[in-house]
């Protein structure tokens, strides 16, 4: 039988089940952010993000990592939504693996910018590197938030 160990700090989890390691953020420490005219909304973490329940109007959306580093999505939208890219392991662990913010543009385009939560020996990509990518498809959700006229 193979063994799983878990390091957790504030900043990260590591996961090494001997023939591999994953590093990935603390899912507790992670969140949204979510501008508007008059306020600011902070997201609850990876578990429950607390998305569906914030206001539209949306003016700028940040993420804050537990790694420490805020990242802004640059470009304003005429609506965002916020999905979580999460797998079970084999051990019944949660695997945070992206933070995808999908951002509808004023040509009805959607624009992913997904945020990289783990890395390990097989991806070229680390923590909190972004990729942003034109959507394949559509999304249909109830939960996009649209941003301030």
């Amino acid at each position: 039988m193979f063994g799983l160990s878990c390091e957790k700090t504030n900043e990260s989890y590591r996961l090494n089940s001997g023939s591999s390691v994953v590093d990935m953020v603390n899912p507790h420490n992670c969140y949204f952010i979510a501008h508007y005219p008059n306020k600011i909304i902070k997201g609850n973490n990876l578990f429950d993000t607390g998305w569906k329940e914030i206001p539209d109007g949306i003016t700028k959306i940040q993420y804050q990592l537990s790694t420490g580093k805020l990242i802004d999505i640059p470009q304003q939208f005429d609506a965002y939504l916020h999905l979580v890219e999460v797998s079970q392991s084999v051990y019944g662990d949660r695997l945070f693996h992206t933070v995808i913010i999908k951002g509808l543009t004023n040509t009805g385009d959607i624009v992913d910018y997904t945020i990289m939560l783990k890395q390990d020996k097989i991806s070229n990509h680390k923590i909190g590197d972004i990729l942003v990518s034109k959507a394949k498809r559509q999304l249909k959700s109830a939960h996009w938030k649209t941003a301030a006229r």
